[in-house]
């Protein structure tokens, strides 16, 4: 009885054998790493498999093993199913990428693993292992890594020539825009050529020519504002026979003599004459003259 029951076992499993050779799917391709040497720990190794089958890709989707599964310190980190022709026969690539974690400390061969993977009662695919030579990354003990560590290269320096370049560039920018903001706004007249009488006046009569507002007193408002330039200057009453004491107090307007005796002839003429004068002439002069008291005052 013994050597019947020995006869039956292995009958069945022979059948076994030949049933699974008939379901399995003929591959028609396989791309395995391009590399069996030198594999360390935390490398990815990929391997891409062509084949049919007649089950749709969600039933081959179920049947492929689990994302995450480990098998001899070699874990499965990705798989990917792509259907490249459709048909009675579909056919697919598998893209299967696996992860080493090996802790040993001498080189050994390792293998990705073999695979059956059964898809249907009547399809299954054979995946053959690959074998490879797994390098550790420390010899024995990690005392002997220690003891011939390298110094790392220290990090290429940065060209800080341009940024200077453009430093100095906005550093002057930024002065030029403080100067220009203090000449216009400040109200001191301490700061040379900043706020002087005659400049005051020279703006004011400049804002006044430029108005396009009638205005019946603008003519008097600016000859008022000169006055007023002419009196703060001189520290009081500034008439047309004071020119000759105001130039010799302030000497540099000399050369503007001509200029005031007319300024003061135009004053009288519009404030205390009874024939009207042409606004828009009377204020380009005024404004004339008032610009070269400016120019003289700051010394232009």
């Amino acid at each position: 009885m013994i050597p019947k029951l020995l006869l039956f076992v292995t009958f069945l499993f022979q059948s076994a054998f030949a049933c699974a050779e008939d379901n399995a799917m003929a591959i028609a391709g396989i791309s395995n790493p391009a590399r069996s040497t030198g594999i360390q720990i935390g490398d990815v190794l990929k391997r891409s498999v062509t084949f049919e089958s007649a089950a749709p890709p969600n039933i081959i989707t179920k049947a492929l093993p689990a994302k995450g599964s480990r098998n001899d310190e070699i874990e499965l980190v990705e798989s990917r199913l792509e259907r490249l022709k459709e048909g009675a026969q579909n056919r697919y690539r598998l893209d299967l990428s696996y992860q080493v974690f090996a802790g040993a400390t001498k080189p050994k061969v390792m293998a990705l693993p073999a695979q059956n993977i059964r898809i249907s009662g009547s399809e299954q695919l054979i995946l053959p292992a690959w074998h490879f030579w797994y390098s550790p990354l420390v010899d024995i003990s990690i005392a002997y890594a220690k003891a011939n560590v390298q110094p790392q290269m220290k990090l290429p320096g940065i060209d800080l020539n341009q940024h200077a370049v453009r430093i100095k560039v906005f550093s002057v920018m930024l002065v030029l825009a403080l100067i220009g903001l203090v000449y216009v706004n400040a109200d001191t007249r301490w700061l040379p050529f900043c706020k002087g009488n005659f400049a005051r006046a020279y703006k004011q009569i400049k804002l006044l020519s430029r108005s396009k507002v009638p205005d019946a007193n603008r003519l008097r408002t600016a000859l008022f504002s000169l006055h007023e330039s002419f009196n703060n200057t001189y520290g009081s009453n500034v008439f047309a026979n004071d020119i000759h004491d105001f130039i010799a107090q302030h000497p540099r307007f000399r050369p503007l003599h001509s200029q005031m005796t007319e300024f003061f002839t135009l004053s009288n003429q519009t404030l205390f004459s009874r024939h009207p004068q042409d606004d828009s002439e009377s204020l380009l002069k005024l404004l004339a003259i008032s610009k070269s008291l400016r120019d003289c005052e700051r010394g232009v």
